[in-house]
């Protein structure tokens, strides 16, 4: 073995002595075999699915080549139709049993693996990847004794998941305030009365400041804004945005004084309805606003509404409730009186109705006394010995007895309400005789001044409140505040306060939560009115610049006012007929 081992290697090194050495290639042929190489197509992009590997010769499957879209032959519709397919468990492990078959399989990548016994594809789905010649990965019919597996269900890629919706607008939510005592509120009503009386001062001034030189009502501005600033470009919708800031300070005022006291001062309220009539004059005189500024309209409106309501709450709560009770009560005992004078009066022909003395009221008669006597129905009538009668005599007791009584029947309302009737006349089957009622229904009781003007305020507030809150609903309701308002009407719609919390929100908060408000009828909801109004102001003037208190017209002092007013009246001479006090009698609101 050694021997034949030696001579192995002595063969091989006279045979790598005998090799004649490689030659060296020129620069000629370097250049030539570059040019060929620059002749060769961009190769494709990592993205495309790579194409099945060549297969080797040592495979027993016969080789082929791809053939172009223009070959006849029915087969390369399965090369020119391939996409790959998402690797699975699945795959790998049936694809397994293919190696000993054809060993090209193991350089596939993952992707590419496909069943042997998968389905023929359909004209939806393209066919798979595998050789087209080979029979036993095409193959669909099991052998003779070869138990039929069941298709596979393809891997299907995942979807591609939908981007997330944006996240809402919701507030912030504030820590809430408690019990507060009512210093707090009476600071309030100083803050906010003040401010209103800026604001409304700078809107009537800025508001003059906009008509022309010309114009008896122009008063120029002693300090104007720059030509190319909102508030000298937008000068009328500031003024009017000032108006009914100042609108709503002077109502979140008045009504935290109130509200710290669980009461209504009517004559306070009052003092705020010239100012509120001036601002819907101001609003309404406007020509082609849009939807936004129609809502400020619906806005005031829905001011009165509440301010009406609450007035007609607490005037029933505090006092009108009780004199009315009273008063009934009073009525009552008179109408009694009435009735039994009448009923002495007519010598008793009306005593039947009486039943005070009786335990029980007068009952029906019995069914025995109006059916015949032969019904099988009827109640036998019995003699003193306990036996039943039935002769001539009995028949005779039987239609004896009197009718039975009708009910009383009404024809239209009753000169005298029913709860003010006697009882012993109220529970009485029979109509009530007309000398009797005319006596009752002429039965009068005094009523004081104060109650009289109280009873005709309250229907009045009533027509009001219900003629205010319709005109505000069509300008102002919540499809309108979440189109023009979205970041107050998602303040209001995802809010965690209760009807009753009104004090927790700052006024000046915008990102706090808010409440829409209710029922004008419980006498509440004014505060969350002038919350909203506030945050609509402070949305809505976003585009337009709007400072609020920070953007107002100073006030001048008393020495500078009477200089101005000299100069006006020096400049614009009052035409005939035109009074010099008009605007302050139809602007006043008698707030200081």
């Amino acid at each position: 073995m050694r021997q034949s081992l030696s001579d192995t290697l002595s063969s091989s090194s006279s045979a790598s002595a005998t090799k004649p050495k490689r030659r060296r290639w020129t620069r000629e042929q370097l250049l030539k075999n570059l040019e060929i190489l620059n002749t060769l197509e961009a190769p494709l992009p990592p993205t495309l699915p790579p194409s099945p590997p060549a297969s080797r010769s040592a495979s027993p499957a016969p080789g082929y080549k791809r053939k172009s879209e223009s070959s006849s032959d029915p087969d390369s519709a399965f090369s020119t139709s391939k996409r790959p397919r998402t690797s699975s468990f699945v795959d790998k492990r049936h694809a397994q049993p293919q190696h000993s078959y054809h060993p090209h399989h193991a350089h596939q990548p993952p992707h590419s693996h496909q069943p042997p016994n998968a389905p023929p594809p359909s004209s939806s789905q393209p066919p798979p990847t595998s050789h087209p010649h080979s029979t036993f990965a095409s193959r669909q019919e099991p052998e003779e004794g070869e138990v039929r597996e069941e298709p596979l269900v393809p891997v299907q890629a995942p979807s591609i998941p939908a981007p997330p919706k944006a996240a809402l607008d919701v507030p912030i939510r504030r820590p809430k305030r408690g019990k507060v005592p009512l210093r707090h509120f009476d600071n309030l009503h100083d803050i906010y009365h003040n401010q209103g009386r800026m604001l409304k001062y700078s809107g009537d001034a800025r508001f003059w400041s906009t008509y022309p030189p010309t114009h008896r009502e122009y008063r120029p501005l002693a300090d104007p804004p720059p030509p190319n600033s909102p508030y000298h470009k937008h000068g009328g919708l500031i003024a009017r945005l000032e108006l009914v800031d100042a609108l709503i300070c002077f109502t979140f005022s008045i009504w935290n004084r109130d509200y710290g006291r669980r009461a209504c001062n009517k004559e306070t309220w009052a003092t705020i309805e010239a100012f509120l009539i001036w601002c819907k004059q101001k609003w309404q005189a406007e020509e082609g606003i849009n939807d936004a500024e129609k809502a400020f309209i619906g806005l005031i409106w829905m001011i009165e509404a509440f301010i009406h309501g609450r007035k007609l709450y607490y005037t029933a709560k505090d006092h009108l409730d009780h004199e009315t009770n009273n008063l009934t009560k009073s009525m009552k005992a008179s109408i009694s009186k009435a009735a039994d004078a009448a009923e002495a009066a007519t010598g008793g022909t009306a005593g039947s109705l009486n039943t005070k003395s009786n335990g029980t009221p007068i009952m029906l008669p019995s069914p025995a006394s109006i059916a015949p006597a032969n019904s099988a129905n009827s109640t036998p009538t019995y003699r003193e010995n306990g036996t039943p009668s039935s002769g001539p005599n009995s028949r005779q007791a039987s239609t004896a007895q009197p009718p039975p009584r009708p009910h009383r029947m009404q024809n239209g309302p009753s000169p005298v309400p029913f709860p003010l009737l006697p009882s012993h006349l109220a529970n009485s089957p029979l109509p009530i005789p007309s000398d009797l009622m005319k006596a009752m229904a002429e039965v009068r009781e005094p009523i004081g001044p104060a109650l009289a003007q109280d009873l005709r305020d309250f229907v009045v507030g009533f027509h009001a409140s219900s003629w205010c809150m319709s005109t505000s609903q069509t300008t102002l309701n919540l499809p309108i505040i979440m189109r023009c308002f979205p970041t107050t009407f998602n303040r209001m719609m995802h809010s965690t306060l209760l009807p009753t919390e009104e004090h927790e929100p700052d006024f000046e908060d915008e990102e706090g939560e808010l409440f829409w408000p209710g029922q004008l009828v419980n006498g509440e909801g004014l505060g969350w009115v002038c919350l909203m109004g506030k945050a609509m102001i402070k949305e809505f003037g976003k585009a337009y610049g709007y400072k609020g208190i920070d953007g107002v017209v100073p006030k001048p002092k008393p020495e500078d006012a009477a200089d101005d007013a000299s100069t006006h009246r020096n400049a614009n001479s009052v035409p005939s007929g035109h009074s010099s006090n008009q605007y302050h009698s139809s602007s006043s609101h008698g707030h200081r």
